[in-house]
């Protein structure tokens, strides 16, 4: 046997660098401006609630109160008008049908 033959091989064994991981990522930062956004917009609002009179804060208060989703509270002005579905599924108590039975 040859001295060639006798050695082993060479290995080269490489290491790659896992990064992005733990603080050294990016993600925190996003989270973090979130979070001092927020934190600003709440502390802004604290202080224009403060600087308003009783007064103006009513009118705030009425503008941003909800509208009624329909003219009455009850009755037959709804969204059925009056007319309910009945176990069938055909409505019922309007003057013209709306399925026909056979």
């Amino acid at each position: 046997m040859t001295a060639a033959t006798n050695q082993r091989p060479i290995i080269i064994k490489r290491i790659k660098k896992a990064g992005g991981g733990g603080h050294h990522g990016g993600a925190w930062k996003v989270a973090y401006a979130d979070f001092v956004t927020a934190m600003m917009a709440f502390f802004l609002l604290m202080w224009l609630i403060n600087t308003t009179s009783p007064e103006q804060r009513r009118g705030i208060a009425e503008f941003f109160a909800p509208a009624s989703v329909s003219r009455v509270s009850s009755g037959a002005g709804g969204l059925l008008e009056g007319t309910s579905f009945a176990e069938s599924g055909v409505r019922e108590g309007h003057s013209a049908p709306v399925a026909q039975s056979s």
